[in-house]
């Protein structure tokens, strides 16, 4: 198996984590139903102001039935790899596919406004752990899913 220089890691965490942020949170915004597919089958915690959060699918219907119409603003995130050779079913054959076979945390923050346009914005906190996907890649293209999510507004 080809083992991937931390410089390659880095780079594809880097640009995972931004592609991850980016989709994540425009689909809060405008893809509701979409949010199901950003999570593990077998997530290990999803925490949302301290409230613990079944799965992706709870999510999923939290955002679509319970929260109105809300609008992201991400002021900063950061990645650190968490482990360089996450162990999956499927390694690749090169240096750049392995370099996809890492877990990272992901710490994003930012504001929310729920809600009208004119209505009051919220500081937020989220740190993400993000495996490899190698459940359903085929079904929804996404190289990294949730398997920990803690959110926090801020006061």
């Amino acid at each position: 198996m080809a083992v991937p220089k931390d410089d390659l890691l880095t780079k594809v965490s880097t640009e995972g984590a931004t592609d991850f942020v980016q989709s994540y949170h425009s689909a809060l915004s405008t893809n509701k139903k979409s949010i199901a597919s950003f999570y593990s089958a077998t997530p290990t915690n999803i925490l949302f102001n301290g409230n613990v959060i079944a799965d992706g699918a709870a999510v999923e219907e939290i955002f679509t039935n319970q929260l109105p119409s809300a609008r992201y603003d991400i002021n900063s995130f950061d990645s650190q790899i968490i482990n360089k050779a996450y162990p999956t079913t499927t390694p690749g054959n090169n240096a750049t596919a392995n370099a996809k076979n890492v877990s990272m945390l992901v710490v994003v923050s930012g504001s929310v406004q729920y809600g009208a346009k004119d209505s009051q914005q919220h500081g937020f906190s989220e740190t993400f752990v993000l495996i490899p996907n190698v459940e359903s890649k085929e079904k929804n293209k996404k190289d990294w899913i949730i398997q920990s999510q803690n959110f926090r507004l801020v006061a």
